[in-house]
């Protein structure tokens, strides 16, 4: 599923760099429902400010933890486009994001170019899709699972608030 999802994005941006546009990121959402034999999904694009263009992943991050708190997903897919600093050069790239609520965490970085009529895909990064390991994805807060309000012991009785 996050393939094709990522080979919808590309078309996407491919067709938003031939009108001179920005794509925003792109995120997909996977419910599996009891019942139904095939995933419900739902593809959004994540709104993002002209001034928040070059903000830290943490913000879009935050953004997503707190729509999927809403109605928890069983997978979310993220991609969106990007500039890596190469020496002096800026390199446009394409990440992608895939996590699900059993622990899968995988991250694909692709490397493009603006042509006159047409982007030309580089090489997946690192042989295409990657387990991050200890690495932090922009997904993982909308996996993080709430810290529980203590419990009051019972032989203490209820506790009084001041």
């Amino acid at each position: 599923m996050a393939a094709a999802f990522v080979a919808d994005v590309r078309r996407d941006l491919e067709r938003a760099a031939l009108r001179g546009e920005d794509l925003p990121p792109r995120l997909r959402i996977v419910h599996m429902r009891p019942g139904h034999a095939t995933p419900e999904y739902r593809t959004l694009a994540v709104p993002v400010p002209d001034a928040c263009g070059g903000a830290s992943p943490e913000v879009l991050s935050r953004a997503i933890a707190r729509y999927a708190a809403l109605d928890p997903p069983a997978c979310l897919f993220l991609v969106l486009d990007a500039v890596r600093q190469e020496g002096e050069a800026r390199v446009p790239i394409l990440i992608a994001e895939a996590r699900d609520r059993w622990g899968t965490r995988l991250y694909l970085i692709q490397t493009f170019r603006l042509g006159a009529d047409c982007i030309e895909w580089g090489d997946a990064a690192s042989c295409g899709w990657r387990d991050p390991a200890d690495d932090e994805l922009i997904l993982d807060a909308a996996f993080a699972l709430p810290v529980p309000a203590p419990v009051p012991d019972a032989a203490q009785g209820p506790r009084m608030r001041a």
